[in-house]
């Protein structure tokens, strides 16, 4: 403090006397040039000189300072044009899925890249490949943190990596944090639907749905394929027996019911759909409601397990019934559960000895325990007790070997020899 007050004393004293010189003598100064002339005082022409030196001053500083900018700039693009090299072979090694490589010379270019957060994420999904999560968690923070950063870009990356490692709940908080901000985002909204999907929240599943087809995030096909997966697991979940004990089967169905309602038009003539709806009824004791659906689900989707089912419904007319199944015949005249199907509807319309030829027929095609009980019963109620006890030991040992088969390594089955019954000679026709 002291110091500054003794400079400025000086610098006061120093302008008075300068002020009393410029007072009691100007000076003189005359520039001739040809026929013209310039006066002026000696102090005037210092302070212009003074001048005329700070602009030169000035004007070498400006000229310095831009060449070395120059130089500066030219070393930048030097740099940033061997990062960006390096970066680009770095990327050729992430898309090769050289994943060790690649994350070192990504992260090496990082610092001269022009998007080093393009480095950081991409080196944290190789991290995540190399199963090195704290790695790429570490590699995550890095991006966040680098400049120009995108926290939806760092989360979305986050969350891929989480859901490809099914840590489901860290990616559900993970992508919950995103949508406040981001709500209608097609990313959020189509890792959210897989996410929901893993961890069977349907409901949630389900309320999802109208964003997913708003936006188009998916292509027709796959949301058509999601909306079914989605309102079968709905259906089978309407009835689960812990509903059924605290609700009961009257209840329950009406809540299966509301469930088949929500389904637009056309998901309601979907195959899949009709033939859960059935299964469920079937369930619940609504075996009159189930069947005729069944026969609609079957019409669209072949599906084995349906064609068992259709052998223990018992529909409005189990005459129609059996006729229903008996045309089936014309398109699967080889399917042994349809045979088995028909053998036991045969059975409940006291059709003893046309049940006898559909049960041989399926054992033919592909034996199975169910049919060789199904046959040695019949055959013991129609007094054939020798033939009877051969198919009981018959069963049993076609049970011993399956179980014996399954045991093996890789589950390896003998082949069975199928041949196409002659039905003509079976007495099958003539229904």
């Amino acid at each position: 403090m002291k110091r500054r007050l003794v400079i400025l004393l000086l610098v006061m004293v120093a302008g008075a006397l300068l002020f009393q010189m410029m007072r009691h003598d100007g000076g003189y100064v005359l520039i001739a040039y040809g026929h013209k002339t310039i006066e002026m005082s000696a102090w005037t022409g210092l302070v212009i000189l003074a001048l005329c030196f700070f602009v030169f001053w000035l004007l070498l500083r400006v000229i310095n300072v831009g060449r070395n900018a120059g130089k500066l700039l030219t070393r930048e693009r030097k740099y940033s044009s061997r990062a960006q090299s390096k970066t680009m072979a770095a990327l050729v090694d992430f898309i090769e899925g050289d994943w060790s490589a690649a994350q070192k010379k990504l992260v090496r270019s990082a610092g001269k890249s022009v998007s080093p957060q393009v480095n950081y994420l991409a080196a944290a999904r190789c991290a995540y490949e190399l199963k090195d999560f704290s790695g790429a968690l570490d590699l995550l923070h890095k991006a966040e943190r680098s400049r120009g950063s995108s926290e939806l870009a760092v989360a979305l990356t986050q969350a891929r990596m989480q859901l490809g490692s099914k840590r489901y709940e860290q990616c559900l908080a993970t992508l919950n944090r995103i949508k406040r901000t981001a709500p209608e985002h097609p990313v959020v909204l189509d890792l959210l639907a897989d996410v929901y999907f893993a961890l069977d929240e349907i409901d949630a599943l389900e309320q999802l749905l109208p964003s997913l087809r708003q936006l188009k995030i998916r292509p027709p096909e796959a949301l058509r394929e999601l909306e079914i997966a989605v309102f079968e697991r709905q259906l089978a979940l309407s009835t689960r027996p812990a509903r059924q004990i605290s609700a009961g089967a009257e209840a329950s169905k009406a809540e299966l019911d509301a469930v088949w309602q929500r389904l637009a038009k056309s998901l309601q003539k979907e195959p899949a759909l009709i033939g859960v709806y059935a299964v469920e009824l079937h369930r619940l004791g609504y075996d009159q409601e189930a069947e005729p659906r069944l026969v609609s689900a079957l019409k669209g989707d072949w599906r084995s397990e349906w064609v068992a089912l259709y052998g223990e419904l018992t529909g409005a007319n189990i005459s129609a019934q059996l006729k229903t199944a008996h045309s089936w015949l014309k398109t699967h005249d080889a399917d042994a559960v349809l045979l088995c199907t028909l053998g036991k509807l045969s059975l409940r319309n006291s059709l003893w000895g046309q049940a006898r030829d559909y049960f041989k027929a399926s054992l033919d095609i592909a034996p199975s325990a169910e049919v060789y009980e199904l046959q040695a019963r019949l055959l013991l109620q129609l007094g054939e007790a020798d033939a009877s006890n051969a198919l009981y030991r018959e069963g049993l040992e076609f049970s011993a070997e399956r179980g014996a088969v399954n045991k093996l390594p890789g589950g390896t089955k003998p082949q069975l020899t199928k041949h196409r019954p002659d039905f003509a000679h079976k007495g099958i026709d003539t229904l």
